[in-house]
Protein backbone atom coordinates (compact mmCIF):
# COMPACT_ATOMS: atom_id res chain seq x y z
CA UNK A 1 0.00 0.00 0.00
CA UNK A 2 2.81 2.41 0.86
CA UNK A 3 4.59 1.65 -2.43
CA UNK A 4 1.54 2.96 -4.31
CA UNK A 5 2.36 6.44 -3.01
CA UNK A 6 5.26 6.65 -5.48
CA UNK A 7 3.34 8.93 -7.93
CA UNK A 8 2.89 11.44 -5.11
CA UNK A 9 6.64 11.58 -4.47
CA UNK A 10 7.36 11.76 -8.19
CA UNK A 11 5.01 14.74 -8.51
CA UNK A 12 6.46 16.39 -5.40
CA UNK A 13 10.08 16.07 -6.54
CA UNK A 14 9.14 17.17 -10.08
CA UNK A 15 7.68 20.36 -8.63
CA UNK A 16 10.63 20.90 -6.28
CA UNK A 17 13.19 20.51 -9.09
CA UNK A 18 11.22 22.75 -11.45
CA UNK A 19 10.18 20.06 -13.91
CA UNK A 20 6.46 20.58 -13.28
CA UNK A 21 4.36 23.62 -12.56
CA UNK A 22 2.00 23.10 -9.60
CA UNK A 23 -1.47 22.76 -11.13
CA UNK A 24 -4.67 21.90 -9.30
CA UNK A 25 -5.89 19.57 -12.08
CA UNK A 26 -2.61 17.63 -11.99
CA UNK A 27 -2.58 17.30 -8.19
CA UNK A 28 -6.22 16.18 -8.15
CA UNK A 29 -5.64 13.57 -10.88
CA UNK A 30 -2.63 12.05 -9.09
CA UNK A 31 -4.47 12.07 -5.75
CA UNK A 32 -7.45 10.24 -7.29
CA UNK A 33 -5.15 7.61 -8.82
CA UNK A 34 -3.33 7.00 -5.53
CA UNK A 35 -6.64 6.81 -3.64
CA UNK A 36 -7.88 4.20 -6.10
CA UNK A 37 -4.71 2.14 -5.68
CA UNK A 38 -5.07 2.29 -1.88
CA UNK A 39 -8.59 0.89 -2.18
CA UNK A 40 -7.51 -1.98 -4.45
CA UNK A 41 -5.12 -3.28 -1.79
CA UNK A 42 -6.64 -5.07 1.16
CA UNK A 43 -5.04 -4.08 4.43
CA UNK A 44 -2.43 -6.34 6.00
CA UNK A 45 -3.39 -7.99 9.29
CA UNK A 46 0.18 -7.68 10.61
CA UNK A 47 2.02 -4.35 10.68
CA UNK A 48 5.81 -4.41 10.65
CA UNK A 49 7.49 -1.10 11.47
CA UNK A 50 10.80 -2.02 9.79
CA UNK A 51 8.98 -3.07 6.62
CA UNK A 52 6.95 0.12 6.69
CA UNK A 53 10.10 2.24 6.96
CA UNK A 54 11.92 0.32 4.21
CA UNK A 55 8.99 0.51 1.77
CA UNK A 56 8.47 4.21 2.54
CA UNK A 57 12.15 4.91 1.83
CA UNK A 58 11.87 2.87 -1.39
CA UNK A 59 8.87 4.92 -2.54
CA UNK A 60 10.62 8.21 -1.78
CA UNK A 61 13.89 7.16 -3.43
CA UNK A 62 12.00 5.87 -6.47
CA UNK A 63 10.40 9.28 -6.94
CA UNK A 64 13.76 11.01 -6.48
CA UNK A 65 15.54 8.62 -8.85
CA UNK A 66 13.14 9.15 -11.75
CA UNK A 67 13.04 12.90 -11.19
CA UNK A 68 16.84 13.12 -11.23
CA UNK A 69 16.88 10.95 -14.37
CA UNK A 70 14.52 13.34 -16.15
CA UNK A 71 16.55 16.31 -14.91
CA UNK A 72 19.69 14.71 -16.32
CA UNK A 73 18.13 14.12 -19.74
CA UNK A 74 16.21 17.39 -19.94
CA UNK A 75 17.08 20.04 -22.53
CA UNK A 76 19.00 17.50 -24.62
CA UNK A 77 21.91 17.24 -22.17
CA UNK A 78 22.03 13.46 -22.38
CA UNK A 79 20.39 10.70 -24.40
CA UNK A 80 18.78 7.64 -22.76
CA UNK A 81 21.54 5.32 -24.00
CA UNK A 82 24.31 7.59 -22.72
CA UNK A 83 22.52 7.99 -19.40
CA UNK A 84 22.15 4.23 -19.04
CA UNK A 85 25.80 3.76 -20.04
CA UNK A 86 26.99 5.98 -17.18
CA UNK A 87 24.50 4.69 -14.60
CA UNK A 88 24.89 0.95 -15.22
CA UNK A 89 28.32 0.53 -13.52
CA UNK A 90 27.07 2.28 -10.39
CA UNK A 91 23.92 0.15 -10.31
CA UNK A 92 25.94 -3.03 -10.85
CA UNK A 93 28.44 -2.27 -8.07
CA UNK A 94 25.64 -1.34 -5.67
CA UNK A 95 23.57 -4.46 -6.35
CA UNK A 96 26.61 -6.76 -6.35
CA UNK A 97 27.81 -5.37 -3.00
CA UNK A 98 24.37 -5.75 -1.43
CA UNK A 99 24.18 -9.30 -2.77
CA UNK A 100 27.53 -10.20 -1.19
CA UNK A 101 26.53 -8.70 2.16
CA UNK A 102 22.92 -9.85 2.44
CA UNK A 103 22.73 -13.05 0.38
CA UNK A 104 26.26 -14.47 0.75
CA UNK A 105 26.01 -16.27 -2.63
CA UNK A 106 29.35 -18.13 -2.35
CA UNK A 107 28.12 -20.13 0.65
CA UNK A 108 24.86 -21.28 -0.92
CA UNK A 109 26.22 -24.78 -1.42
CA UNK A 110 22.86 -26.46 -0.80
CA UNK A 111 21.44 -25.05 -4.03
CA UNK A 112 21.52 -27.17 -7.18
CA UNK A 113 21.65 -24.39 -9.78
CA UNK A 114 25.31 -25.01 -10.67
CA UNK A 115 25.92 -28.63 -9.66
CA UNK A 116 25.97 -29.88 -13.25
CA UNK A 117 26.60 -28.58 -16.75
CA UNK A 118 22.91 -28.74 -17.64
CA UNK A 119 21.84 -26.84 -14.51
CA UNK A 120 24.62 -24.30 -14.99
CA UNK A 121 23.60 -23.60 -18.59
CA UNK A 122 19.96 -23.41 -17.57
CA UNK A 123 20.70 -21.00 -14.73
CA UNK A 124 22.96 -18.80 -16.85
CA UNK A 125 20.35 -18.79 -19.62
CA UNK A 126 17.59 -17.69 -17.25
CA UNK A 127 19.80 -14.98 -15.77
CA UNK A 128 20.73 -13.77 -19.26
CA UNK A 129 17.11 -13.59 -20.32
CA UNK A 130 16.25 -11.68 -17.16
CA UNK A 131 19.17 -9.30 -17.72
CA UNK A 132 18.19 -8.64 -21.34
CA UNK A 133 14.57 -7.98 -20.41
CA UNK A 134 15.66 -5.66 -17.57
CA UNK A 135 17.96 -3.76 -19.96
CA UNK A 136 15.18 -3.34 -22.53
CA UNK A 137 12.70 -2.27 -19.85
CA UNK A 138 15.08 0.30 -18.34
CA UNK A 139 15.99 1.70 -21.74
CA UNK A 140 12.31 1.95 -22.66
CA UNK A 141 11.61 3.76 -19.38
CA UNK A 142 14.43 6.24 -20.11
CA UNK A 143 13.06 6.94 -23.59
CA UNK A 144 9.59 7.27 -22.06
CA UNK A 145 10.87 9.85 -19.58
CA UNK A 146 12.80 11.66 -22.30
CA UNK A 147 9.69 12.10 -24.44
CA UNK A 148 7.11 12.62 -21.67
CA UNK A 149 7.84 13.01 -17.94
CA UNK A 150 8.39 11.06 -14.76
CA UNK A 151 4.82 11.78 -13.66
CA UNK A 152 3.50 10.18 -16.84
CA UNK A 153 5.77 7.18 -16.21
CA UNK A 154 4.38 6.76 -12.69
CA UNK A 155 0.82 6.92 -14.05
CA UNK A 156 1.76 4.28 -16.63
CA UNK A 157 3.07 2.15 -13.76
CA UNK A 158 -0.33 2.35 -12.06
CA UNK A 159 -1.94 1.31 -15.35
CA UNK A 160 0.36 -1.73 -15.37
CA UNK A 161 -0.79 -2.68 -11.88
CA UNK A 162 -4.43 -2.45 -12.96
CA UNK A 163 -3.72 -4.72 -15.94
CA UNK A 164 -1.97 -7.23 -13.66
CA UNK A 165 -4.98 -7.31 -11.34
CA UNK A 166 -7.32 -7.82 -14.31
CA UNK A 167 -5.16 -10.65 -15.66
CA UNK A 168 -5.10 -12.33 -12.25
CA UNK A 169 -8.90 -12.39 -12.33
CA UNK A 170 -9.20 -13.76 -15.88
CA UNK A 171 -6.26 -16.19 -15.83
CA UNK A 172 -6.07 -17.37 -12.23
CA UNK A 173 -9.63 -16.84 -11.06
CA UNK A 174 -8.79 -14.42 -8.25
CA UNK A 175 -11.84 -13.02 -6.51
CA UNK A 176 -12.11 -9.28 -6.00
CA UNK A 177 -14.15 -7.51 -3.35
CA UNK A 178 -16.44 -4.54 -3.88
CA UNK A 179 -13.71 -2.39 -2.35
CA UNK A 180 -11.20 -3.61 -4.94
CA UNK A 181 -13.59 -2.95 -7.83
CA UNK A 182 -14.24 0.53 -6.46
CA UNK A 183 -10.49 1.17 -6.29
CA UNK A 184 -9.99 0.00 -9.86
CA UNK A 185 -12.80 2.25 -11.08
CA UNK A 186 -11.41 5.27 -9.21
CA UNK A 187 -7.87 4.61 -10.50
CA UNK A 188 -9.10 4.35 -14.09
CA UNK A 189 -11.05 7.59 -13.70
CA UNK A 190 -7.92 9.27 -12.33
CA UNK A 191 -5.87 8.02 -15.28
CA UNK A 192 -8.46 9.35 -17.72
CA UNK A 193 -8.42 12.68 -15.88
CA UNK A 194 -4.63 12.81 -16.07
CA UNK A 195 -4.67 12.02 -19.81
CA UNK A 196 -7.28 14.73 -20.33
CA UNK A 197 -5.05 17.17 -18.46
CA UNK A 198 -2.02 16.15 -20.52
CA UNK A 199 -3.84 16.63 -23.81
CA UNK A 200 -5.31 20.01 -22.89
CA UNK A 201 -3.79 23.14 -24.52
CA UNK A 202 -3.30 24.70 -21.08
CA UNK A 203 -1.09 21.84 -19.91
CA UNK A 204 0.97 21.92 -23.12
CA UNK A 205 1.54 25.66 -22.80
CA UNK A 206 2.54 25.31 -19.15
CA UNK A 207 5.03 22.55 -20.04
CA UNK A 208 6.62 24.69 -22.76
CA UNK A 209 6.84 27.76 -20.53
CA UNK A 210 8.18 25.83 -17.55
CA UNK A 211 10.77 23.90 -19.55
CA UNK A 212 12.11 27.00 -21.32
Amino acid sequence: MIKSSTPVWVLLFSILFGLKRPQLHLIVAISIIVLGVFLTIDGESHFDSIGFILVSIAAIMSGLRWTMTQLLMSNGHSSPIVTLYHMSPVMFITMFTLSLVLEDPFRQTHLNHFNSIANTLSSLGLMSIGGILAFIMTLAEFYFIKNTSTVTLSVAGISKEIIIIALSVFLYGDRLTAKTYSGLFISIMGIFLYNYYRSSPTAENNEKIYSS
